[in-house]
């Protein structure tokens, strides 16, 4: 009998501890599609974006903004306020671009920029913290 009671007993306390859990709310509910959302569209890089893909034009990532212009112009804003001015050049491989202003590395993708840690970063396994998506 007390082999049976001692089970019965334990699965007893974890269908009572069900009930304690907070309720899925819209704000979770909306933030797990984002976070969904944001994971299935990082485009994947071309094989030649510097022929493909449509460089200037205005990408953000967390409160910063980045306006690369059709002069090669670009003008970065962080979260702060501050903003640096350059220019933007590509690299010979046709993949990735160069910001004068602070030397950073971005992989070109179409309606995406990748900010690469440096020149010498694999274009493949980005992370969304690294995409800066195009304004459309």
């Amino acid at each position: 009998m007390r082999k049976i009671i001692l089970p019965l007993a334990a699965l007893a306390l974890v269908a009572g501890c069900k009930g304690n859990a907070p309720e899925a709310t819209a704000t979770d509910s909306a933030a797990t599609a984002s976070t969904a959302a944001a994971a299935t569209e990082m485009p994947a890089l071309p094989e030649n974006a510097k022929a493909t893909a449509s460089v200037p034009g205005s990408y953000a990532n967390n409160g910063a903004v980045l306006v690369l212009g059709a002069d090669d112009s670009a003008t970065m804003t962080d979260a702060a306020g501050k903003v640096t001015k350059g220019k933007w050049a590509w690299y010979s491989d046709g993949k990735r671009i160069l910001l004068t202003a602070d030397k950073s590395v971005w992989a070109v993708a179409d309606g995406a920029l990748y900010k690469m840690a440096d020149k010498d970063a694999p274009l493949s396994g980005f992370t969304t913290d690294q995409i800066w998506a195009k304004a459309k």
